[in-house]
């Protein structure tokens, strides 16, 4: 197992256990997003879209998606 060493100045006076628990949540999120991207990366490896239809395609669904919400009220 890693391990991460934190080293704070004596000048703040910090709670240890939120940090831990800050630090800890942190990791999580941060290693769940690159799991994420990994399984993105290999479902989407034999794409044919180029990088600027997928914006494209990204700025319609976003677009999309506004109006739906300001029908609803929402927006």
């Amino acid at each position: 197992m890693a391990e991460l060493v934190i080293k704070i100045p004596d000048r703040f006076k910090v709670d240890m256990s939120d940090l831990a628990k800050g630090v800890e949540e942190f990791v999580k999120l941060r290693l769940a997003r690159d799991l994420m991207l990994e399984r993105l990366d290999e479902l989407l490896k034999h794409s044919e879209l180029t990088d600027e239809e997928c914006i494209e395609l990204g700025r319609m669904v976003k677009k999309g998606r506004f109006e739906k919400l300001r029908k609803m009220g929402f927006v």
